[in-house]
């Protein structure tokens, strides 16, 4: 197996999210992720260093022993990664202290091996099978992958479908809902405010403190200046990194849209999609304005009082989807929001495009 290139970006400095890609040749497999992390930044950077390698690795040897490379395979592969990098992060550091023997430096030894379990990250992870034309999207948390799918109308007008390749585990999620309520079937405030025990999410990476037992919690608060356990957690674990994954065919023209929270906070799917097939179509006519009303309360547009106005400006399509999630025609806003510095910046996520090479 040959790495041609591995890249790596965070979103600002200093920042909790990240980014990376990985080409493996010679095969023709493209990897892309998105990390969104929470509570620190380690969680999500070293998922950053090590996933797609590791993701890759497993995979190569699966398809080096020529055993077939089908899809139930190479889920089981995927799924198996993600749990053991998460399983060392969370589990085997916490046994790592337990193993120390007596008067050993317990606190300072925590400081170092717990980083990444006591902060976390969701994961977004795409593998592109050139050969195959297979896109397999796997999603830990609530950032989403977006395919966009050009096709005639009636009329004969270029459009864009839109196919969501992801499922977002959030406390809105019904799945999600009565995933956990089975799981923990005495605790009837899991759910409150549209929230699991305080969270947005419902899986990530890292997270010790929503999956240790409180025994644990309990030892590492006397012993390694943990944090005392949330009253809220009562049959640990709740969280898990176990991804849920889909695959999808490729055609000529599809492109597909990563994009943590924050983007999706500010575009609907169908905006996305259309921006981005806007840009496709009249990148080089100019300002073209769109003027649009979200029905959508929810979205950071309604808490900044603006009307949606989108414009295509930008020679780069990521950086036009970029500018039309943060304020688009609107220069005073979308200045405002590019200038901001850390930690407000954390509000405003990271936002990836990648267009599918090939098609």
């Amino acid at each position: 197996m040959r790495i041609l290139y591995l890249q790596k970006h965070y979103s600002y400095t200093p920042g909790e999210d990240t980014i990376s890609a990985l080409y493996v040749n010679p095969v023709a497999w493209s990897f892309w992720s998105v990390y969104d992390g929470h509570v620190g930044p380690q969680t999500a950077w070293h998922l950053g260093d090590r996933l797609l390698e590791k993701v890759s690795e497993a995979l190569w040897n699966m398809f080096d022993k020529n055993e077939g490379f089908e899809v139930p395979g190479i889920y089981t592969v995927i799924k198996h990664v993600f749990l053991s990098i998460d399983d060392e992060l969370v589990n085997k550091s916490a046994q790592k202290l337990l193993d120390e023997p007596e008067g050993s430096q317990i606190k300072t030894l925590a400081a170092s091996v717990l980083q990444e379990a006591r902060s976390g990250s969701c994961a977004l992870v795409s593998f592109y099978e050139a050969y195959a034309r297979r896109l397999h999207v796997s999603v830990v948390g609530d950032s989403r992958a977006i395919l966009g799918r050009r096709r005639k109308d009636e009329f004969g007008q270029t459009i864009y479908d839109v196919h969501v390749l992801s499922v977002d585990h959030t406390a809105d999620n019904p799945a999600e809902i009565a995933r956990l309520t089975a799981a923990h079937p005495d605790e009837p405030h899991l759910f409150e405010g549209g929230r699991f025990l305080g969270w947005g999410i419902t899986r990530a990476f890292g997270s010790g403190a929503m999956k240790w037992g409180l025994e644990l919690q309990s030892w590492m608060e006397k012993n390694c200046l943990g944090d005392k356990p949330r009253a809220t957690c009562q049959t640990p674990p709740y969280f898990t990194a176990e991804p849920e994954i889909t695959t999808t065919d490729i055609q000529p023209g599809d492109f597909l849209i990563m994009g943590s929270d924050g983007l999706w906070d500010c575009l609907t799917n169908e905006e996305a999609v259309g921006l981005v097939g806007l840009w496709l179509q009249r990148n080089n006519s100019g300002v073209h304005k769109i003027h649009y009303t979200s029905a959508n309360n929810e979205t950071h547009y309604n808490r900044w009082g603006v009307k949606k106005q989108f414009v295509n400006v930008d020679s780069n399509v990521a950086r036009h989807l970029a500018r039309n999630a943060l304020g688009g025609a609107d220069k005073d806003l979308n200045t405002a929001l590019l200038s901001t510095p850390a930690p407000r910046a954390r509000h405003f996520r990271h936002v990836r495009l990648f267009k599918i090479a090939g098609c």
